[in-house]
């Protein structure tokens, strides 16, 4: 019996705890370079489009979570690229990243955190 809670377990945690490291291969640089593509993934995030690029509906599952939390499962990786995302939509498409903050955080109840998350160096 306590084989297969070891194991139940060991199955369990990794989701539990971080996200999956396949996210940690996307090239986001080549994302946010590529304003067709950004667009399409910030299009899938807002509703305005189809969820077909890589990952893409993942993301939509996922963002929710990581805006409530400030990442707090990401793994270095997924935060350096969080932020990169984050301020390039900030940057380049102001109009959206509005638009973003009012779906995902129409109260401001997670502004503050976030925002202590993007000034972050780790």
């Amino acid at each position: 019996m306590k084989v297969l809670m070891v194991a139940v377990l060991a199955l369990v945690a990794p989701s539990a705890l971080g996200y999956d490291e396949k996210y940690d291969k996307l090239d986001v640089d080549k994302i946010i370079g590529d304003d067709a593509l950004f667009t399409a993934y910030i299009d899938c995030m807002l509703d305005k489009g189809p969820c077909t690029v890589e990952h893409s509906e993942d993301f939509k599952k996922l963002l929710p979570e990581v805006i409530q939390t400030a990442c707090a499962k990401c793994s270095g990786i997924q935060r350096t690229n969080v932020r990169k995302t984050v301020k390039a939509l900030s940057d380049k498409k102001p109009d959206d990243f509005a638009k973003f903050r009012a779906k995902f955080d129409p109260k401001g109840e997670y502004e503050k955190d976030f925002s202590a998350f993007m000034l972050g160096t780790d």
